[in-house]
């Protein structure tokens, strides 16, 4: 058999050195890392919920009691003294300092070791529309597969071998805060993990189906000879978790077992992968190497299309493998270390929210479930924060999340625990949702309960001015300094009062529930502009501005909550771009910037999209080349030259792909609002936008000046269209009537 190239996914000549640049494949629920090397091969086992507890304490220091001093010392001798002193009394209730949550870390390593030293024509391959590895080398003329996949099935990581001599054995861990025993019987490794530092663990079960099979002597696993290929099932079992199916030890047909396995689980894989679909380039370039396509966009100087074709397949494949049981953390749903930058976990200042962009665009809501299952279970860390901290009632997010949802993860040098808008923003995705999908019974159960939380904790934490204007004082622009009044506390509290009030209506609460979410929407403080004429992080005219700086918090109302635009306030709007491009200039553009970040590009493509600037994006997509800022597989590295491996930006640039594309909100879809020269014709199929509309088709020509839409909705509503790069198009600003799933198709030309 050939080694089929994959169209949709990616292929090198060279097997990784490191777990980063593995292939990597997953169900949302188990993932795997397959370094494909022919004579000493490794696969990592992984799983969502795997996070190891590291003995520290999350007690909470109850801080409510000092809250007015704290405030009476930011009035009158400013953020330093008041954080300063908010610390020291936290030590002296016992507070530890600045805490890492429990880090992710591997199931298991299992190595699979040949004496084919003498290997030739060497491929390794990710095919991201059914999930499938593939490794194929000769020797001696003879060829050598090696293939895996996840199950979406049965819920197992499933490699085959080819036929031939192998010793396979699991990794003994050693490590000190767990204990691991293992065993072998006849075909099947058991592996029983215990935490040290808590109740729980896991379980690793490891069946090999093999002819010739003899357990190791000396190591846990097996050697074997075999005229059939050898297929491996492997399987994680944390404490408490319900697996879909056991290890199964039935006789099985060697010969055929992976392919009817597989083709079990493609079928699911392929459908999620293919609800939407970006075409940009030919079949013939799509089969060239990943590094090849890599220096030829490095030549050309700017993204190709077959590339960023790729890219956009690489961000859905990474949610696909990552988002179900939870949601991506800061790595997916991969590691090979027990200690992964900044614990590998769920990071919510950022991270977390580029990594569900597409969800809803593309069509993945099952991710979501995942991303709504773990908010639930970090609730009661959420509820304590807030009443620890604040006094108050409701819900405060903390920053960085794993086993609990306990805020402790802050000092001095960082006071995160002065950001309290995280809720407020994870709450966005729950009302999208909504908009998305039009399920009332979501919007009553799931979305409305947490959004009066958030509402609770404001009505406790925020104090009045003389005026009656509201005051967020703590207040903190996420890792960019404090000050009162952050902009983004602003701008996420009026669209979680805008949101609620919307849900309260539409199922029919009573009139003073909406009444007084007005009320508390009239009090928020209103954005200010600086002398330069940009929009200000924080309003408070002793604060300045940090414009060297990886985060975008203050353009929340632009990126997120779309909460005005060019039409409805021509003024903020231009004041938000002006901030925007002092960003571009001290960070972005800047090869001097604070530091190099791909959530920050991220940011700075996602508000590109939104002020029509396609000549941003191809500068931020060629910084990303330029800089090496992803592994073979496409996952993406959070800093320079395969720095830190970090899927925010994986989750964040299909939603790029489909804004410059097309984009609705304030009533207005956007054709083409940012779209590069670069990617001068394509096709784009399946898309959903808010107010439950689907893209079915989008293509479009430069050269010819041409564009085909054709767009239907699930309820009957008025729309504008909108091209900004066009303002000559006739149908610009028409008034566009849609009726309940009745498709409606456009010829437009530029």
């Amino acid at each position: 058999m050939l080694h089929q190239l994959p169209k949709r996914g990616i292929w090198t000549d060279q097997p990784a050195s490191r777990w980063e640049d593995a292939l990597v494949s997953g169900n949302g629920s188990h993932g795997v890392m397959v370094f494909g090397d022919p004579v000493q091969d490794t696969i990592i086992g992984n799983h969502c919920r795997l996070y190891l507890p590291q003995g520290n304490s999350y007690d909470l220091p109850d801080m409510a009691p000092y809250l007015e001093e704290m405030r009476a010392i930011i009035r009158e001798n400013g953020y330093q003294q008041a954080i300063s002193y908010y610390y020291q009394k936290a030590t002296e209730l016992g507070y530890q300092g600045l805490t890492m949550s429990d880090p992710s870390h591997p199931g298991f390593h299992l190595h699979v070791e040949t004496d084919h030293q003498n290997y030739s024509d060497y491929k390794r391959s990710i095919n991201y529309e059914t999930g499938e590895l593939v490794v194929s080398y000769k020797v001696k003329e003879k060829s050598y597969y090696r293939k895996t996949f996840v199950s979406q099935d049965c819920n197992q990581i499933i490699h085959s071998l080819s036929p031939g001599s192998y010793k396979i054995k699991l990794e003994d861990y050693q490590h000190p805060k767990m204990s691991q025993i293992s065993q072998v019987d006849q075909k099947i490794i058991h592996s029983h993990f215990d935490y040290r530092y808590s109740d729980g663990g896991y379980d690793v079960m490891i069946e090999v189906e093999a002819e010739g099979i003899k357990p190791l002597a000396n190591e846990i696993g097996f050697e074997l000879n075999s005229a059939n290929p050898v297929l491996i099932r492997m399987e994680i079992l944390p404490y408490g978790h319900k697996s879909k199916r056991s290890i199964i030890r039935n006789k099985i047909n060697l010969s055929n077992e992976y392919s009817r396995l597989f083709t079990k689980h493609a079928a699911i894989h392929k459908e999620m992968f293919q609800r939407v679909e970006l075409k940009l380039a030919r079949d013939e370039e799509r089969q060239q190497s990943i590094w090849s396509l890599v220096k030829k966009a490095k030549e050309r100087g700017q993204i190709t299309p077959v590339l960023l074709e790729k890219m956009y397949d690489a961000g859905r494949y990474m949610y696909i493998c990552s988002a179900g049981e939870l949601t991506p953390n800061l790595q997916g749903i991969w590691t090979g270390t027990f200690e992964p930058a900044w614990s590998g976990d769920f990071t919510f200042d950022t991270n977390v929210e580029l990594s569900i962009a597409a969800a809803l665009s593309s069509n993945l809501l099952e991710g979501l479930e995942g991303y709504f299952r773990l908010i639930k279970e970090l609730m009661p860390g959420f509820r304590e924060n807030a009443q620890k901290y604040y006094g108050a009632r409701g819900v405060m997010a903390a920053i960085h999340a794993s086993n609990s949802g306990k805020h402790v993860h802050w000092n001095q040098e960082w006071p995160l625990h002065l950001w309290t808008c995280g809720a407020g923003w994870l709450a966005h995705w729950y009302y999208q949702f909504y908009r998305f999908t039009g399920d009332k019974l979501f919007l009553q159960n799931e979305a409305l309960p947490f959004l009066e939380e958030i509402v609770l904790f404001y009505e406790d934490f925020l104090v009045e001015d003389p005026d009656g204007t509201y005051r967020f004082t703590p207040s903190y622009s996420a890792e960019n300094g404090a000050a009162d009044n952050a902009t983004q506390d602003i701008a996420v509290a009026k669209e979680v009062l805008t949101n609620l009030s919307e849900a309260y209506q539409i199922l029919g609460y009573p009139a003073e529930k909406i009444k007084k979410c007005q009320e508390m929407k009239n009090k928020l403080p209103t954005y200010q502009v600086n002398e330069e004429g940009a929009l200000k992080e924080w309003l408070t005219p002793e604060k300045g501005e940090n414009y060297n700086h990886r985060h975008f918090s203050h353009l929340y109302p632009v990126f997120q909550s779309r909460e005005f635009n060019d039409e409805t306030n021509p003024e903020m709007w231009q004041a938000a771009r002006t901030a925007f491009n002092k960003r571009l200039e001290a960070w972005l553009l800047n090869e001097e910037g604070d530091t190099s970040s791909t959530h920050g590009r991220m940011h700075s493509a996602l508000c590109a999209t939104q002020f029509h600037m396609p000549e941003l994006l191809d500068d931020i997509f060629r910084l990303l080349i330029d800089h090496h800022c992803f592994y073979s597989s496409l996952m993406m590295s959070h800093y320079n030259e395969q720095q830190i491996f970090n899927v925010d930006g994986n989750g964040a640039l299909p939603q790029v792909v489909h804004e410059m594309l097309v984009d609705f909100s304030n009533g207005r879809l956007t054709l083409l609002g940012a779209l590069p020269a670069s990617i001068a014709k394509g096709e784009m199929k399946g898309v959903h936008l808010p107010n439950q509309m689907i893209v079915n088709k989008l293509t479009w020509n430069l050269e010819t000046k041409h564009v085909e839409l054709q767009i239907v909705s699930k309820i009957d509503q008025e729309i504008k269209m909108y091209l900004p790069l066009y303002p000559e198009v006739e149908l610009n600003q028409q008034t566009i009537m849609l009726q309940r799933n009745k498709p409606v198709s456009f010829q437009i030309n530029l």
